[in-house]
């Protein structure tokens, strides 16, 4: 990857808040079932409302909600969808393709995560990976994309970014 690829540069941009947020999630231990209910509520935070938001937005590549799998994992854990925490999401043009992002990414880090649930505990929110060359294909629209716009599309694109990162991040620490 060239060193001015516009999603090298997204990514070296978010490095910190990614960071921030996988420090906020790393204290919950997957296998236990106290804990791992807490993870997923963190995520029923945040989920539910950035996918409401990006059913709205045009021009979005494919992508597949998964608040129905949360649902039901926390479901079969006796908890219910938490209340969504306050949030306003950014207004540019490319902020919902920065969520999407994010969102996608967590897809990927899901999938790796869903080895560590515990025995006979419920992952099919964790589990439900991209669809067979469904991440490099959103990697490669979002670096077009990136790559074709201006500076004020772009720095919508990374609002969208670090403000979903930070939703999640505040997810997490209030645990």
């Amino acid at each position: 990857m060239r060193e001015d690829d516009p999603l090298t540069a997204l990514r070296n941009v978010s490095r910190t808040i990614h960071e921030q947020v996988d420090q906020a999630y790393s204290g919950f231990t997957l296998s236990d079932a106290t804990s791992y209910g807490a993870f997923l509520q963190a995520h029923g935070r945040v989920l539910p409302q950035v996918e409401r938001w990006l059913k709205g937005a045009p021009d979005l590549p494919h992508w597949q909600e998964r608040t129905v799998y949360l649902q039901r994992d926390l479901t079969e854990l006796g908890h219910a969808l938490p209340e969504q925490l306050d949030w306003q999401p950014p207004s540019g043009a490319g902020a919902t393709l920065g969520a999407l992002y994010v969102l996608e990414g967590s897809r990927l880090g899901g999938k790796m995560l869903s080895a560590q649930v515990g025995e006979g505990l419920p992952r099919t929110y964790l589990s439900a990976g991209h669809e067979k060359g469904g991440w490099p294909a959103f990697l490669q629209i979002l670096r077009d994309r990136l790559g074709n716009a201006d500076r004020i599309y772009r720095q919508s694109v990374m609002d969208g970014v670090s403000s979903t990162f930070d939703l999640f991040r505040r997810a997490a620490v209030r645990g």
